[in-house]
């Protein structure tokens, strides 16, 4: 079987994915998992120290004895980018990067996607009001229920919600939805990773699983019926869990996967064990998407210190899953 083609976006062009983008691609392991096809600007490339990978020409296939090969995107604002200036400029580059990766995967050019991290903010000040990659992503497949995982060795944690501040949380949580990231992750741990019968926890929202009411109401009206629906239906689900509780447990082995109600209730955690080697992956998508667990760090930019072990852990899960 021919190494699968995994289309890598280049991600902000003043933060470190170019970076990370061209260290992944240098790595042997990398090289010997997949071909892959870089969307981005081959001038910002060069610039952040990229060898002289062929590019593609409108039609042409990615050969297959080309390890590297670069889909030139690129954008008059582009140019004048800098390391660590985010722009709106950038935001727009970041887009169409984001777009043509999916593009060519419908169009069977590449067999999944892999993408550098995006300034959210860059990206809202160009026009394009997405909270992320992921709602991004489920607009341009037309999909209506997708769910973010974080993926490491000896922990994946599945988000209810987002990018919602705290306050809104509460209120976002309905049983539909619980249920539904119940469902999610449960065809995908069977489906990807050839888990007969997924084990998973549900993480409660409130301290001490919400003490019988003491301490919030969520788990008795929503969380609880959502497990109650699944496990109906032959899932193996357990929860509401104490959050304080749960990340020990499937850490060690207990379950395949942990749901969470928020962001940072599930990335804290992940982050402890996996901050250099985490992958977010995105579950719903009919194509597989991959991304560092990261952000831009503009701070590091253009320095040539980025840690580029997430990206590369990201090409290889993509490259994986898109053989099996």
């Amino acid at each position: 079987m021919s190494r699968p083609v995994v289309a890598v976006t280049m991600g902000d062009p003043s933060g470190i994915g170019p970076e990370v983008v061209i260290k992944a691609a240098r790595h042997a392991g990398v090289r010997r998992a997949c071909r892959l096809l870089i969307v981005g600007d081959p001038s910002l490339l060069a610039r952040a120290g990229a060898p002289r990978w062929p590019t593609r020409g409108s039609g042409q296939e990615v050969r297959a004895d080309a390890p590297v090969t670069v889909e030139p995107v690129t954008s008059p604002a582009t140019a004048r980018s800098r390391p660590g200036k985010p722009t709106a400029g950038g935001g727009e580059a970041s887009y169409r990067y984001i777009v043509r990766a999916v593009e060519l995967i419908g169009a069977g050019e590449a067999d999944a996607m892999a993408t550098a991290p995006i300034s959210k903010k860059a990206l809202n000040d160009a026009g394009h009001a997405y909270p992320g990659h992921t709602e991004l992503l489920a607009e341009l497949t037309r999909t209506r229920e997708v769910r973010m995982m974080l993926f490491g060795k000896r922990l994946k944690v599945v988000l209810v919600t987002v990018h919602l501040p705290l306050t809104e949380v509460s209120a976002a949580l309905t049983r539909k939805r619980i249920r539904s990231t119940i469902e999610l992750t449960h065809r995908s741990l069977r489906q990807w990773f050839g888990v007969a019968e997924p084990r998973l926890a549900v993480a409660a929202l409130n301290p001490h699983g919400g003490e019988d009411g003491m301490f919030g109401q969520e788990e008795r009206k929503v969380i609880r019926p959502a497990v109650r629906d699944c496990s109906g239906r032959g899932m193996r689900v357990a929860g509401p869990v104490p959050a304080d509780s749960l990340f020990h447990r499937a850490a060690g082995g207990e379950f395949d996967a942990a749901i969470c109600m928020y962001h940072d209730q599930g990335l804290g955690p992940f982050k402890l064990l996996h901050f250099t080697d985490g992958v977010n992956l995105t579950l719903g998508l009919p194509l597989i998407r991959t991304s560092v667990d990261h952000g831009t760090a503009y701070d590091i930019a253009g320095r040539g210190v980025a840690d580029a072990r997430s990206m590369k852990q990201a090409i290889l899960l993509a490259a994986g899953l898109s053989r099996d």
